[in-house]
């Protein structure tokens, strides 16, 4: 796995600890995604990974049995139901080095016609949290403050993809697109919400 060394959580001029999963910390390491894109041929296609160390949720919360509750709660992983991790307090100390790891269902191996890029995102932000909740948090101004909700992206963040015209140069196959703002993609074309991530950011790396 790749290795990355956490950085110093400052408060006050103390230095404290960086957790993944919430709580009222000086800095948080949100792990947000894992995506796998898979080059086959001239077109992108995201492929299927679990993220093991930090734990990824694939949406999870604290769900009792082997089936996550809400697939679109956060993010939309493309993973299926039964994958991913609870919550949990997982406490990683400031100058720690910690360990990567991932398993890729599809797209590498030793084949000419496959390419793999693995692309890591995270983010620190003081409103990102696991919520207490399944249900997805709703597209408003009030969801965004209400710690109720697991939360990745902001509102504002969303709002303004709800608006943005898309990128009509993106490929979008035989996809019959239903608008033409950011939220609508090849493999969004519907325009579903999933948390309050945009889609045409999420399908389309870089953005």
């Amino acid at each position: 796995g790749e290795e990355i060394e956490l950085g110093i959580a400052k408060k006050e001029g103390k230095v404290g600890m960086v957790r993944r999963n919430g709580g009222p910390l000086a800095a948080q390491l949100a792990v947000l995604a894992v995506v796998v894109i898979v080059m086959v041929n001239v077109g992108p296609v995201r492929g299927d990974s679990y993220l093991h160390m930090f734990r990824g949720s694939n949406n999870r919360l604290d769900e009792a049995n082997r089936d996550r509750a809400n697939g679109n709660r956060l993010f939309d992983s493309q993973n299926n139901n039964r994958g991913g991790y609870n919550v949990g307090s997982n406490w990683y100390y400031a100058g720690e080095r910690a360990y990567i790891e991932w398993t890729n269902q599809h797209g590498s191996g030793n084949n000419a016609n496959t390419e793999s890029d693995i692309i890591m995102q995270y983010m620190c932000d003081q409103n990102a949290r696991d919520g207490t909740t399944t249900q997805r948090i709703p597209a408003t101004a009030e969801a965004d403050l209400d710690f109720e909700y697991g939360r990745h992206e902001s509102f504002a963040w969303y709002d303004a993809c709800t608006r943005r015209e898309r990128n009509k140069g993106l490929f979008t196959a035989s996809q019959n697109l239903q608008g033409d703002t950011a939220i609508y993609t090849r493999q969004n074309p519907n325009g579903n919400r999933n948390g309050l991530e945009c889609p045409e950011e999420r399908d389309y790396y870089p953005y």
